[in-house]
């Protein structure tokens, strides 16, 4: 399978808002392609017919896998088990498997365990997404020039890798290779840590505060806006790393109350003037992709 034209038919388990674009972007990049969705609730799956997002429903990942060339795990990281499980011996020989979990670690060694160390599976996270949730919210350019994060370990075979790949650009995203525990670190630090700082930020207002709260609070927060059965499994499957995470932030709070509490506003003046060339810096050597995303 060179590219995302030869795919016939896939399988999105989990048809949501990541779920939902990914089959509405294998749709614009394959208009051939049959797509069958997975999910828990019927009117779920019924709105993603009634969008065009998927052409046959189910409530069991066995039923259409074994017809499939690719299938995509969408759902909440703690519900990829059973999936895994259902489809295991209903697997199309030749297929892959991968999914836009946000955690890698403990993702790829299940999948291991229940498909196979040398494959079909290998882990993706595409670096896209939303606070909103739902098929509803789901578009086809939600993946247009953004990261995925493809996490091979030392059993998956090269050329399993570059299928992944090749299908996470043809969608059109560009791809770096990590390894699971290297990308579970960096996204805690990033993506993770950014998350559990929005939720603290949205429960520090006492009443009466947000009535002159403007868009510098409402920008800081918006992350807390997401899912939170996602981000609890986020936060539970990644719950090493993000603790590092705290700690390092910690530390480095320490050292801000330090500076305030000694009132010296060279130092406070410098502490702020190292953040702002540090975010300077990374925003001119983004792509005007990443640019757009951090601005």
């Amino acid at each position: 399978m060179a590219d995302v034209g030869t795919i016939r038919h896939a399988t999105v388990v989990g048809v949501g808002l990541l779920g939902g674009s990914a089959a509405l972007a294998l749709r614009a990049a394959s208009p051939s392609v049959r797509i069958a969705g997975v999910g828990r609730r019927q009117a779920s799956l019924d709105e993603a017919l009634r969008l065009g997002a998927i052409d046959t429903a189910h409530l069991d990942a066995a039923e259409p896998v074994g017809q499939t060339e690719l299938v995509l795990l969408a759902t909440p990281v703690a519900a990829f088990a059973p999936h895994l499980r259902a489809l295991a011996p209903a697997l199309k020989p030749g297929a892959i498997v991968t999914d836009v979990g946000s955690t890698k670690a403990r993702v790829v060694r299940l999948a291991e365990r229940l498909l196979g160390a040398g494959g079909p599976f290998v882990g993706s996270h595409p670096m896209a997404g939303s606070e909103r949730k739902g098929v509803a919210y789901a578009r086809a350019d939600l993946f247009s020039g953004a990261t995925c994060v493809v996490t091979p370990t030392r059993h998956t075979p090269d050329e399993l890798t570059a299928r992944v790949e090749r299908l996470w650009a043809a969608l059109g995203m560009r791809t770096v290779r990590m390894s699971p525990s290297a990308h579970d670190r960096a996204v805690a630090r990033v993506s993770h840590l950014p998350h559990v700082l929005a939720s603290l930020l949205m429960m520090l207002p006492q009443t009466g505060d947000l009535d002159v709260a403007a868009t510098g609070f409402r920008d800081a927060t918006r992350l807390a806006g997401g899912d939170p059965e996602m981000w609890r499994d986020i936060l539970t499957t990644n719950r090493r790393a993000i603790l590092d995470a705290l700690d390092r932030f910690a530390s480095d709070l320490s050292d801000l109350q330090g500076l305030l509490a000694d009132g010296d506003a060279g130092d406070i003046e410098q502490f702020l003037a190292k953040a702002k060339r540090r975010r300077d810096e990374t925003l001119a050597q983004s792509t005007p992709e990443r640019r757009v995303a951090m601005e």
